[in-house]
């Protein structure tokens, strides 16, 4: 988000709100499975969700280095909520 801003992108633009709102349900995500909620892969199920988007705006947004990492680094977590969404 901060590189974003930096590069003068408003802060209610699709891709920082969405880079928000996955750090967000992110933090919502680890209190979850840290409390062994049974709402954890519901939670999960959102962050694969949103990390998946966030992935693809970044890619499809600006086809720069950085912006490739931040889509690489969001697949990467979308991929690491995948096992708790589909736990038995």
């Amino acid at each position: 988000m901060a590189r974003l801003t930096a590069q003068g992108v408003a802060a209610d633009d699709d891709a920082v709100r969405l880079l928000r709102q996955c750090a967000e349900l992110c933090e919502l995500n680890v209190r979850a499975l840290q409390k062994e909620s049974r709402l954890s892969r519901r939670t999960a199920s959102l962050c694969f969700e949103l990390g998946s988007q966030v992935a693809r705006a970044a890619w499809l947004e600006a086809q720069d280095p950085a912006s490739h990492a931040l889509a690489r680094d969001a697949l990467h977590l979308a991929r690491a909520c995948r096992p708790l969404v589909f736990a038995a």
